[in-house]
């Protein structure tokens, strides 16, 4: 460091250009090596430093993957009074498309659970089967919101394969009509078949 003038003030930057520039870090170094850090430890940072990145691969379960397409489909309908085994939606898989469902909604607008139900089934079979109230054997006849928004989204795992056939059945048991409504959230993947369990999540 240069000696200051008299009645003067160092040279911050002699500091930076001195000692500091001749210290610099290299790229996989955390800093100085502190003195808990071993030679060794120091090679293997640098060794590790080196590599080639790897990628990673997200669950596909949980994440759309790049060459997929989002799927949003939905359904709100007024049922008539004293109505039973009414099919409010559809949905078959296009041909070679595998279909994963990871959300749904559903919506009542109903006063009394005693008197609407919801069926969701694929080929005729029941899914979710622990969805619903577990005293009255999973009954699904509540909503989680006042609405169909991603607020009120419930988490699932449902696979579709080709040719699947998945519907929604509803009854209203009630003297006045009832709004009732179902949407399903996923993606749709024509390039591998992702494995998971059909019955549950």
């Amino acid at each position: 460091m240069r000696t200051p003038k008299k009645g003067g003030h160092p040279n911050p930057f002699d500091s930076y250009k001195g000692p500091y520039m001749q210290r610099m870090n290299k790229p996989y170094q955390m800093g100085i090596a502190n003195p808990t850090m071993s030679p060794t430890d120091v090679v293997k940072r640098e060794e590790v430093s080196s590599e080639i990145p790897q990628g990673i691969s997200l669950p596909p379960h949980l994440f759309i993957p790049a060459d997929a397409q989002s799927l949003d489909i939905r359904t709100l309908q007024n049922i008539p009074a004293s109505t039973t085994n009414l099919q409010i939606l559809s949905y078959v898989p296009n041909k070679n498309d595998f279909v994963k469902i990871i959300n749904y909604s559903i919506f009542f607008d109903a006063l009394l659970f005693a008197l609407v139900n919801m069926r969701i089934t694929v080929n005729g079979s029941r899914v979710f089967p622990y969805h619903g109230d577990p005293n009255d054997n999973f009954k699904i006849g509540l909503g989680v919101g006042s609405d169909l928004s991603n607020a009120n989204l419930i988490a699932c795992q449902l696979d579709l394969q080709p040719n699947d056939l998945l519907q929604v059945i509803v009854d209203n048991l009630d003297t006045v009509d009832v709004a009732m409504g179902v949407r399903f959230m996923g993606y749709v993947d024509k390039s591998t078949i992702r494995k998971t369990g059909r019955f549950g999540g």
